[in-house]
């Protein structure tokens, strides 16, 4: 036996997966760790992680297939409740299927433009090469402009020490959009972040202004 593999799925409050334990989990196991899960609010995380799936896939099938393999990740990849909640967990699990999705779109169109200029020189036509690199490198700069969006956004709200508005860019990242449910998990009162909502508009349009470009969509 590999000395270096726990002998149970737990160590302390942490869940160290099934991959590491290099084995399915006992009866009792599943029983401790149906319990851990209960005690951090499975369901409302789940809820949470099934948003977060919805706001990158925009279909509701891809979504809940998202979250349905973040919680196999979770089963087999462990978690430690002192480290990450539970709902972040599940979400860094959900972006991580997600980005590991997108790479195998990119190499399956890759492989498709390849046969198809392989196609091209054998019957002297190429019906649809331009149009696929078109939208691969479409997608490239929406998801790089994206990112920087959402940067430059957190470094304005860093600078002005606007502390509720981190808060919201975060919560709106991982999924939540109701300023109820920021408050609820923040402690904050629902209030301020609808009062940050006007700081937030004048934030997004100096960024605006800046970039020249669409900006981040909210719901009000």
């Amino acid at each position: 036996m590999d000395i270096l593999k726990p002998t149970t799925a737990f160590l302390g409050t942490m869940y160290v997966g099934t991959n590491r334990l290099g084995r399915a989990l006992t009866t009792p196991e599943k029983r401790d760790f149906a319990s851990l899960l209960r005690k951090h609010d499975f369901v409302g995380a789940s809820l949470v992680s099934l948003n977060f799936a919805f706001k990158l896939s925009r279909s509701r099938p891809a979504a809940q297939d998202l979250r349905d393999r973040a919680h196999v990740r979770l089963v087999e990849q462990g978690w430690d409740p002192g480290i990450v909640t539970l709902a972040k967990c599940l979400c860094r699990f959900v972006w991580s299927e997600h980005t590991h999705e997108k790479r195998e779109r990119v190499a399956a169109r890759r492989a498709e433009d390849g046969f198809l200029r392989e196609q091209s020189i054998d019957h002297g036509a190429a019906p649809s090469v331009e149009d696929l690199a078109l939208r691969l490198e479409t997608e490239r700069k929406e998801e790089a402009r994206a990112a920087k969006r959402s940067a430059s956004l957190r470094a304005a709200f860093v600078q002005a020490g606007d502390t509720v508005n981190q808060i919201w860019l975060d919560s709106w990242l991982a999924g939540v959009d109701s300023p109820a449910e920021m408050a609820r998990s923040s402690g904050h009162d629902v209030s301020d972040f609808y009062r940050a909502a006007d700081r937030r508009k004048r934030h997004v349009a100096r960024l605006l202004a800046a970039e020249g470009g669409p900006t981040i969509e909210e719901d009000e």
